[in-house]
């Protein structure tokens, strides 16, 4: 009994592992019927599978059999019918289920077409069989593929998502896509603007900016820019202003699972970088808003601290001491308006932060200090305004301070002006290697300490 069913099952997997096809042409041998058996592969090629008493020149035909057959549904198992062809097959006989379909290409007609037929229906049924078995197994695999793919999906959607920078990104998605699909090769190109760039990966040849690269409008859909092995896919993602192309090639072109994963990945990296952008805007909003807490409580001590201080000369040194660390620059030159002696003395000059000496003789003479009016703004920056230009837009065109300006490096002028007139000058730098601009915040606060200071100094007329 186990001797039966032993050779009952190697009779069953020598069949449906391709020995139905043997047994076809041993049956077209014993008939003495020379043919050929195809399956077509698109729409006019064929692929000979085997053949009785011929040996052919090649194992594919270019060849649209299928013309000469109707189109049906097939309604039973399997289907077997003829055509006479007047070519170099006389007969093609064409047996075919609800997915498949096989032609036996005979070079020789029968007597009886008919009883032909009648006699090749078992060989068509085991034909039948034989593609069962095969679209069973390629399903199988096709199932195994999308688990390994919906797999790969759930580990990429535990990771796309987390904050990295844009090269890690790249990094990461290559690695997704080399360990989901095995391309033979892939490369991360970037959008330059006018030239692309391998951004990751390698790329043998950069190509131009046409085409598909340089579309207005990128959707994450894998597109096919070669059709023949091997075959190249690109898949774009695009976000704001970051245009990336992931350029990859296979020996045989990608199934349609391969395309969907590639569709998918495509939408999810989008999303990403665009997620990633707003958490950036999100962190420096947050940031922004720090810092201007810090900015207003820091500016509530300064001012507390000028506010308390009696006496004048050391009024004036915090002063200084202030806008040094509030800009971070060593050197700074203070001039107030001195009433007794009718012009505006430099009062502190800091070196390194150093206090350096004074020389006394810098005094130049106005009739009175200058009007509020021909200040006209809060700072100067001195790489654009020249100090000879500032000094003599205000009247004091013979002030020598501006050799003293330029032997000290100093970048900005802050005007300590009241509502009537110009009390006092600040200026600030940090010589030729140090750090020497000064953002937004900090010029508007230095601008805020400044005007507190010119009301401060009518306590101390």
């Amino acid at each position: 009994m186990s001797e039966n069913i032993n050779e009952l099952y190697n009779k069953i997997d020598f069949l449906v592992n391709g020995g139905a096809l043997k047994s076809l042409t041993d049956f077209l041998d014993s008939k003495s019927i020379r043919a050929i058996i195809v399956q077509p592969s698109g729409i006019d090629k064929l692929n000979v599978l085997e053949a009785a008493g011929i040996v052919p020149d090649s194992l594919t035909i270019e060849n649209n059999i299928s013309q000469f057959f109707t189109h049906n549904i097939v309604k039973e198992s399997f289907e077997l019918d003829y055509s006479e062809d007047s070519n170099a097959w006389p007969v093609v006989v064409r047996i075919r289920g609800e997915h498949w379909e096989i032609f036996i290409m005979l070079k020789d007609k029968p007597e009886n077409i008919n009883e032909f037929l009648d006699e090749l229906k078992p060989y068509a049924g085991l034909l039948r069989l034989w593609q069962i078995f095969i679209n069973i197994s390629a399903s199988e695999k096709k199932l195994s593929r999308l688990s390994y793919m919906i797999l790969a999906t759930k580990n990429t959607l535990a990771s796309i998502f987390e904050p990295m920078p844009l090269q890690y990104f790249a990094s990461f998605l290559t690695d997704v896509l080399q360990e989901s699909l095995f391309p033979k090769s892939i490369a991360i190109l970037r959008d330059e603007g006018n030239y692309l760039t391998v951004f990751n990966g390698k790329a043998d040849n950069i190509p131009e900016r046409n085409g598909i690269y340089s579309s207005q409008i990128l959707p994450p859909a894998p597109v096919i820019t070669k059709n023949d092995s091997p075959f190249e896919i690109v898949l774009p993602v695009a976000e704001g202003g970051v245009r990336l192309f992931c350029v990859m090639n296979w020996d045989e072109l990608p199934d349609e699972q391969t395309m969907n994963f590639l569709e998918l990945l495509g939408n999810l990296a989008v999303r990403a970088i665009a997620i990633n952008n707003l958490r950036l805007q999100s962190q420096q909003a947050e940031a922004n808003i720090s810092t201007g807490e810090f900015t207003v409580l820091s500016l509530s001590n300064v001012l507390k601290v000028l506010r308390n201080s009696e006496n004048k000369g050391r009024f004036l040194s915090l002063l200084v001491e202030i806008f040094i660390e509030q800009c971070r620059m060593p050197n700074c030159l203070l001039a107030i308006w001195n009433n007794a002696r009718k012009g505006y003395t430099l009062s502190e000059r800091r070196t390194g932060h150093f206090r350096s000496n004074i020389d006394p003789t810098l005094l130049p003479s106005t009739d009175g200090p200058v009007s509020h009016d021909k200040i006209s703004d809060a700072v100067y920056d001195l790489e654009k305004s020249s100090a000879d230009s500032i000094f003599r837009s205000w009247g004091l065109a013979g002030c020598p301070w501006k050799d003293i300006l330029k032997s000290s490096s100093m970048k900005y002028i802050f005007p300590i002006c009241d509502d009537s007139a110009l009390v006092g000058i600040i200026a600030l730098g940090a010589g030729k290697e140090g750090r020497n601009v000064l953002d937004r915040a900090q010029l508007a606060s230095l601008e805020l300490i400044a005007q507190f200071a010119a009301y401060e100094f009518r306590r101390f007329e």
